[in-house]
């Protein structure tokens, strides 16, 4: 019972943060934020918790995959994106708070609590690399056939991945190749946090 109200929790919250932030109430659905990781994370979390929520079988490796996908997310935002929203006035908004922070805490609370243990292979790190990379893909072919994201003057959603403000495609690559290797360290952080939870 504590494990389906704290799950119905979290997907209220995020739906609401959601809602909030794709400007529902506005009546003008913004939606070039969906080519933003942060939105796209966060559906997927609530997708999932939806899932078990309505009947089924809770996948542990697939938790992993979600808590590996979302802390991405609260990482990235809090060390290259959090200072300039705090510059500007956008950090303390209650979207911004549940999806870049709220939200990485409370899966990753309920995949320590609640999921099963020894279930995460030690191949599934490498796996879980798809999702960021293949969304880096998504937005490198988006920006070339289809223009700035909304008003925002750029066709690349985040400033460490835009080739015009990183001085260049190489240092850009060069950025997003070091992303990827703190992402795989990552992932074997949850890989090996996973093992030594199997033994309490």
């Amino acid at each position: 019972m504590t494990k389906t109200i704290y799950r119905s929790i979290y997907v209220v919250l995020v739906a609401a943060a959601l809602i909030v932030d794709l400007g529902f109430f506005g009546f003008r659905i913004n939606w070039p934020y969906l080519n933003y990781y942060t939105l796209l994370s966060n559906i997927a979390c609530m997708i999932f918790f939806a899932a078990l929520l309505f009947g089924r079988r809770d996948a542990p490796r697939v938790e992993g995959a979600m808590v590996f996908c979302i802390t991405v997310t609260g990482i990235i935002y809090a060390t290259l994106l959090a200072p300039d929203d705090l510059a500007e006035g956008h950090f303390w908004k209650f979207d911004n708070l549940v999806l870049h922070y709220v939200s990485p805490l409370m899966v990753i609370a309920d995949w320590v609590v609640f999921s099963a243990r020894g279930r995460v292979r030690a191949a599934d790190p490498l796996c879980w690399l798809f999702m960021p990379l293949g969304y880096f893909g998504y937005i490198l072919l988006r920006s070339t056939f289809a223009g700035d994201i909304g008003d925002t003057g750029s066709a690349f959603p985040y400033h460490f991945i835009d080739p015009a403000v990183q001085g260049g495609w190489g240092p850009m690559l060069l950025g997003v190749g070091g992303l990827a290797v703190g992402m795989a360290v990552l992932g074997y952080i949850i890989f090996f946090v996973d093992r030594l939870l199997t033994l309490r």
